[in-house]
């Protein structure tokens, strides 16, 4: 649409009639903006209402792009050339397919050829592609991290001038630990089969099993009591009278009356004993959230407990202490206990940082073999001449002519 030009007055002229009103009214304008109306629906409407995005776009051509810088051959002979196809182990069948190939009747390379995509590879891969696919079939284990602390504060009773408490906690929970150990010694022990002692007569008694020795003849009371439970097999039992069915009728009727009576008694009496009920009821509470704590305490310590990455079982450090007689004030005095090496190397096992390992003892590959000299096999006679011949030293000895008798 045509602006107007600022400053330009119309001229004024009159419209009485209607021929008037045509010829002097200007329409120029409207006209105009119709034309461009039209002009921009053909070309895609009015660029001043549409968004950035319609009117321009990135430009992704190779013609801004600067020339990569060509590398050396010294350095191009060092990459992969991607013409060549990366060379791939190959593996037999596994146990399983083996015996899935037997079964279906096929044996060798024609099993293996049958499944071709279950086949592993060697599991080569460039170690330094960026790529996801290299290094997946690798499997790395990670060892948990543990929550206990890296250096633990030392029991107060530990200090070079201790109070007495605090000692004497440090010396009794030492008591309780050697206690522990020294009943599960005993639980060992007690739990032994004891040596069984076989005598000469148990020995006899054992050999003469089943030759007719050992078997005692039967008394005449054995003999009777047999016949009487032999005979007694074969009698048949009387039917009751009417009078002893009426008896046991009675008898079940009382018995149940007084068990009805026990049980009116035992609910009076509890309802009598509210009391001590909520009380028991109480303890019980107690219990159970003693039980709970408990718990919560075992929980947090199995966070803090190694676990077992190693074949060795680990084993906490005891405290190290110093009986009453031991403690001095002065530091001149003190009798340093415990090493520090060995205090972080403990911390490490305890944080899973290092597996816990068996101590290797020092010993023979071999046994030792005893043999006995060919001297000590010779009489007294022969050792005596044997001694009197190596007298004296290499150079300047005298050689002792033995006589012959």
């Amino acid at each position: 649409m045509t602006e107007r030009v600022a400053g330009v007055k119309r001229k004024r002229m009159s419209k009485k009639n209607k021929k008037a009103w045509r010829k002097h009214t200007d329409i120029a304008d409207v006209e105009n903006f119709l034309v461009e109306r039209q002009r921009e629906e053909r070309t895609g409407g009015d660029p001043r209402q549409k968004k950035n995005k319609e009117l321009f776009f990135i430009d992704k051509s190779d013609m801004f792009e600067k020339r990569k810088a060509k590398t050396l051959k010294c350095h191009s002979e060092l990459e992969i050339d991607p013409r060549t196809a990366p060379v791939q182990g190959y593996t037999g069948p596994s146990k399983r397919s083996k015996k899935k190939a037997k079964a279906g009747g096929l044996v060798g390379a024609e099993a293996a050829s049958t499944k071709p995509g279950k086949n592993k590879t060697s599991g080569l891969y460039d170690l330094w592609s960026s790529s996801p696919s290299a290094g997946k079939g690798t499997q790395i284990n990670h060892i948990p991290e543990s929550s206990a602390p890296a250096v633990n504060l030392p029991h107060p009773g530990q200090s070079y001038n201790p109070s007495f408490t605090n000692h004497q906690e440090l010396l009794q929970s030492a008591v309780e630990v050697e206690e522990a150990r020294e009943k599960a010694k005993a639980k060992v022990t007690r739990n032994a089969v004891p040596a069984v002692q076989v005598t000469e007569d148990d020995y006899l008694k054992a050999m003469g099993e089943g030759l007719g020795l050992a078997d005692s003849p039967k008394s005449e009371s054995e003999s009777e009591t047999d016949s009487t439970v032999i005979a007694g097999v074969h009698e048949r039992k009387e039917r009751k009278t009417k009078s002893q069915r009426n008896k046991e009728r009675t008898a079940k009727e009382k018995a149940a009356e007084i068990s009805e009576k026990k049980k009116q008694k035992k609910s009076e009496e509890a309802f009598n004993r509210i009391k001590s009920l909520k009380k028991e009821i109480r303890k019980e509470e107690e219990k159970k959230l003693k039980v709970t704590e408990q718990r919560r305490q075992k929980k947090a310590e199995k966070a803090i407990r190694p676990g077992k990455f190693g074949p060795g079982k680990f084993i906490e450090n005891q405290h190290d202490f110093l009986l009453p007689e031991e403690v001095d004030s002065s530091l001149r005095k003190l009798q340093p206990q415990g090493h520090v090496l060995q205090d972080r190397f403990l911390s490490l096992q305890k944080r899973n940082m290092i597996e816990v390992r068996k101590k290797v003892l020092p010993s023979r590959k071999y046994k030792v073999k005893m043999v006995e000299k060919w001297r000590c096999k010779l009489p007294e006679e022969i050792k005596e001449l044997t001694k009197t011949k190596h007298k004296g030293t290499k150079k300047g000895r005298k050689k002792i002519k033995i006589s012959p008798e």
